[in-house]
């Protein structure tokens, strides 16, 4: 602008966090609508919630104080005495192009809770409900940053069913994506 345009160098200067803030904005809001449509157009079949039992007054690191307690493990614990916290999340849905199949997703874990088990016994919760809703399989796509999730889900006997690129705004930027499979149970049973 400055050379072509004859335009005073400090406007110039001027201009260019006015862009980059623009293009901020405009890209924070596309990705917030996408997200809104994509959660709004998922309608789950069930979920399941990972909560956390601590002492009212809490000051030290969750490693001293806290001790994950699941369901059938609640047996000599005053727990008028503890405060709940939702610490994890996941829930499935019917595949969108096999009815025998389901979906796994919103699978998140409070980073403070991360590597405790809690993500493993929330996906076993899926396998087992599949099973007995007889879903033949479990699907379930993942990116490439997301190492601690691809092995969570090997581990849980997930297996690569496809590897594809997806595009982010525009063919210049893509990122690696995994859908993974789960066979519940076999077709022939």
């Amino acid at each position: 602008m400055f050379i072509f345009m004859d335009v005073p160098l400090h406007c110039c200067l001027i201009s260019v966090p006015l862009v980059f803030g623009a293009l901020y904005i405009i890209i924070y809001g596309s990705v917030l609508i996408k997200s809104a449509e994509l959660i709004h157009n998922k309608k789950h079949l069930q979920c399941w919630v990972a909560e956390v039992i601590e002492p009212i007054f809490d000051s030290g690191s969750i490693e001293e104080k806290h001790k994950i307690i699941f369901d059938n493990e609640l047996t000599d614990i005053d727990i008028y005495n503890m405060k709940k916290r939702i610490v994890g999340t996941v829930a499935v849905m019917r595949h969108s192009k096999r009815q025998d199949w389901a979906w796994l997703f919103r699978l998140a874990v409070d980073k403070r809770y991360r590597r405790k088990g809690i993500a493993s016994r929330l996906t076993k919760a899926v396998q087992e409900w599949c099973k007995v809703n007889r879903f033949n399989n479990l699907e379930l796509c993942i990116t490439d940053c997301q190492e601690g999730a691809r092995q969570l889900f090997a581990k849980a006997g997930f297996e690569v069913s496809q590897m594809y690129h997806q595009r982010l705004l525009t063919s210049a930027f893509t990122l690696q994506m995994y859908q993974l499979k789960y066979e519940v149970r076999s077709t022939f049973e």
